[in-house]
């Protein structure tokens, strides 16, 4: 079917041709919001670590216990703040800190966090002395280095496999309903 319009023709879709449109809009549709929508995660989410080993061997006196004024009692986690992370005054979050046998710490009394260096400066006490093979373990959060920092922005990236949803099936249900037109079996 053509139809002339300002002196040019077009050559309107058949029905064949809107239905197989709308059912390839709906599978790209399907296979692409999965991969926007993880994507879009993966910048408004703080990274984890569980379990990151520290060894506490250099850091005991001769009686086993914590030499607080020795440097091997402060501890930086791998994934510490830097860059924009650091300039932003930003830190890990949710520390959890664990001696050898996996019983948790308890922070000001045991041990001093330091958020925004990612630095954990161990205390001499009855909980840190004689630590299970000298190891310890800490659970945190940290800001990775593509972590959107807008609140407005991790807003607004959420939003996007919304919205891509809603057009694809406005799309699919524009071209259902224009087959169903030309076809009558809607009025």
């Amino acid at each position: 079917m053509f139809y002339i319009q300002g002196g040019l023709t077009y050559k309107m879709l058949g029905s064949a041709q809107k239905l197989l449109l709308a059912f390839l809009t709906l599978i790209v549709g399907v296979v692409l919001i999965g991969t926007i929508a993880s994507n879009s995660l993966n910048v408004t989410t703080l990274s984890s670590v569980s379990d990151e080993s520290h060894s506490l061997t250099d850091c005991y006196t001769g009686d086993n216990e914590v030499n607080e004024s020795d440097s091997d009692c402060n501890i930086t986690v791998t994934h510490a703040p830097s860059g924009w992370v650091s300039s932003e005054g930003l830190g890990i979050s949710s520390v959890t800190v664990k001696n050898g046998t996996g019983t948790a710490l308890t922070e000001d009394t045991d041990y001093v966090l330091f958020e925004t260096q990612g630095l954990v400066q161990f205390l001499n006490t009855s909980d840190t002395d004689d630590f299970t093979s000298n190891l310890t373990y800490i659970d945190y959060k940290y800001y990775p280095e593509d972590y959107l920092n807008l609140g407005w922005g991790r807003t607004l990236v959420n939003l996007v496999a919304g919205f891509f949803a809603i057009a694809l099936l406005l799309v699919s249900v524009a071209l259902f309903y224009s087959v169903a037109k030309e076809n009558n079996l809607i009025r």
